[in-house]
């Protein structure tokens, strides 16, 4: 069905009904709202009390969730983790479950508002434990001093100086015991930094302090009527006394992690609460009624009109066709396996709500270049085990979802191509090839241009049928000329260009293969040369011609010119197809070279029959894990310039329904 067709929604209703009518429309979950301007001389704006409130209660259920499911995470492995990991997973709930939530929200508010209190009290606690730790880090230079740092204290007629020097500036310390009589300088630790203690008779203090900030001296910064070692101890028995404090919090919130799914259902109503306040700006009123305007998916008018009966029978609805200056919004609708690469084409660009979904082309594309890629049987069985069982335990269809089944469906590509190559795990398995092996076997290049040439082929298919999709686009907006010229101009194009290339790209780069082609098919392009030549000139020269059809004056020249130019780009779109084969050659190479490895080892008897299967087994994984790494990666490449760059307009807003925006559960109907 591809885009599905987007009808407007007009709807005028009762202001008292207004709540009963916004959630009847998300219940239905095909709404989306839209401004209402067009309406502006007729009706004034809606006055919306400001949502500043709802703001705030939706950022404190927020914070309350995130802090809860924080510190759950990290009790894991403790004795009072929860049992079950539910508290993690999707939430599902029905739309009566979700829309009676406020019976809960006075319970929830002071659940909420203790984890407020835990979260403060948490943040305290670091920051004591802090504190607590750099002085730890201070005392630990004078743990082995046994004395008192009260002990160290200037008496009547002498200054004590009592604190640490870098231990090569010890030297520069006798050498003030020797230049000054009445000093007594005696080294008490020495580790990273010496602990020093130096005594004086007052009459010197000024020369001995001269000379200890030459020797960048430190002085103890402490006090304590206790010595390093007690004040050790003291600060030990805090920070367990904070630590058993912080358990008592993290195992008070992990018993109550049944309430975390009904804190995130508050969370999310709140959400909707606010969606909701945001959407009536858009709407108009007069003294008694609003008006809404929006989109629906086309076949959904009943539904719609059904639900909102429900609520209110005081309510006009009316249905209609977007305009050329409306913007509906995207909605795509595909099989299941079409709709696993959707979120390929959307990571580009949305689809433009007035053009050819481009997602069947994509998808079939997509697994085709990434099958001839990874061309592996066992990679691709392994592919395909991998993807189905990490994507079945996602429950939500989203981005990760697919990312998963593209990659098991990516696997199903691989066998095929891994069995036209002949290759499991980089072993031949058939006694022969169905297509040529990438891997150089020192017999000769031509398997390898064959290869090269077919990939390069892809290319060419590739590319025309983006401009095939251009010229659909370019009927379905009644655009006959550009279709032609714009679009199925240039499929002929490609048609001749294989035509009057065949022979002679076989015969310079597979001399040997020309000799040995089927006489029929020689012959076919033998004779086809000429008219591919033709059709090639003439294509090229109409689209010369034809580039600046709505152009004025040198508008024309320069747009005709500037399409013959455009040749140079399209070759070298043509030859990025080229990443195909060196990705499917160095991923080939990789496996044989760690088949040989392995084998080797094995070869070679003793541990050789343990680390063998072992190197070979990381290597393949290394090699599977970046192989479908670089297919995504590339294969993206290929879609979005070189495909993307011949058709595609995007730029479309994806379909988003009232209350569709939820962060934490998910309605079911």
């Amino acid at each position: 069905m591809a885009i599905v067709p987007m009808k407007k929604i007009l709807l005028m209703g009762m202001t008292y009904h207004k709540e009963k009518i916004l959630n009847a429309l998300h219940k239905t979950g095909c709404v989306e709202l839209s401004a209402t301007e067009e309406f502006a001389d007729t009706f004034r704006a809606q006055e919306v009390e400001s949502s500043t409130e709802l703001s705030h209660r939706l950022a404190d259920y927020s914070r309350a969730v995130e802090f809860a499911t924080e510190i759950i995470e990290k009790s894991k492995g403790k004795p009072y983790y929860p049992a079950s990991d539910k508290y993690f997973s999707e939430v599902f709930i029905s739309y009566d479950e979700f829309i009676s939530t406020p019976e809960k929200e006075s319970e929830l508010s002071g659940r909420a508002t203790l984890m407020h209190e835990y979260e403060a009290k948490l943040g305290n606690m670091r920051a004591e434990k802090i504190k607590l730790n750099n002085l730890r880090t201070q005392l630990l230079a004078f743990s082995d001093i046994n004395e008192k740092f009260s002990d160290f204290s200037d008496t009547e007629t002498s200054c004590v100086f009592f604190g640490t020097v870098k231990r090569e500036q010890l030297s520069s310390l006798n050498d003030l015991k020797n230049d000054t009589e009445l000093a007594e300088v005696q080294v008490l630790s020495e580790r990273q930094n010496a602990v020093v203690l130096i005594v004086c008779l007052k009459e010197v203090r000024d020369t001995v302090q001269k000379k200890l900030s030459e020797t960048a001296f430190v002085a103890c910064p402490f006090a304590y009527d206790v010595s390093a070692q007690e004040k050790l101890i003291e600060i030990d028995l805090k920070l367990k006394e904070i630590a058993d404090k912080e358990e008592e919090i993290y195992k008070a919130i992990c018993t109550d992690a049944d309430l975390l799914k009904d804190l995130k259902i508050l969370a999310d109503y709140y959400a909707f609460l606010v969606e909701k306040e945001k959407d009536a700006e858009n709407f108009r009123c007069t003294g008694k009624t609003f008006l809404l305007q929006g989109y629906i998916p086309a076949g959904k008018e009943d539904e719609v009109k059904t639900t909102v009966s429900m609520v209110s029978d005081a309510v006009f609805i009316e249905y209609s066709e977007p305009d050329e200056n409306d913007n509906p919004p995207t909605l795509t609708k595909n099989d299941k396996l079409v709709t696993q690469t959707e979120f390929v084409t959307d990571l580009y660009s949305v689809p433009n709500y007035r053009e050819v979904d481009p997602n069947k082309a994509v998808f079939f594309f997509f697994m085709l270049f990434m099958g001839v890629i990874i061309a592996d049987i066992g990679y691709g069985l392994i592919m395909i085990v991998l993807g189905i069982t990490l994507a079945s335990r996602i429950k939500v269809d989203n981005g990760t979802r697919r990312l998963w089944y593209l990659v098991a469906i990516g696997g199903f590509f691989s066998i095929i191509f891994g069995a036209l190559f002949n290759s499991l795990f980089g072993v031949a398995i058939l006694p022969f090839n169905i297509l040529p092996s990438p891997v150089p076997d020192g017999t000769g290049t031509d398997g390898l241009m064959t290869i090269l040439l077919g990939c390069l082929a892809l290319g060419v298919v590739h590319i025309a049928s983006g401009y095939f999709i251009k010229a659909l686009n370019c009927f379905r907006h009644k655009d006959i000329a550009g279709g032609i010229f714009d679009g199925l101009l240039w499929v002929i194009f490609f048609i001749g260009f294989i035509l009057a290339s065949f022979n002679f790209l076989v015969g310079y780069l597979m001399p040997d293969a020309i000799n040995t082609m089927n006489p029929g098919i020689r012959a076919f392009f033998e004779a086809a040369t000429m008219p591919g030549v033709i059709i090639v000139g003439v294509t090229v020269l109409l689209a010369a011609l034809t580039a600046g059809r709505n152009e004025k004056g040198f508008g024309k020249f320069s747009k005709g010119f500037g399409a013959v130019y455009g040749l140079i780009n399209l070759m070298s779109d043509i030859l990025s197809y080229a990443r195909l084969f060196g990705l499917m050659l160095s991923g080939m190479i990789i496996a044989t070279t760690f088949n040989d490895i392995g084998g080797s080892l094995i070869s070679g008897g003793g541990l050789g029959y343990v680390f063998g299967p072992i190197v070979m087994g990381l290597g393949h994984t290394f090699n599977i894990a970046m192989g479908v790494l670089g297919a995504y990666i590339h294969d993206s490449r290929l879609q979005y310039i070189e495909f993307f760059s011949k058709f595609y307009t995007g730029e479309g807003e994806k379909f988003a329904p009232l209350g569709s925006d939820m962060k934490y559960i998910y309605l079911t109907k």
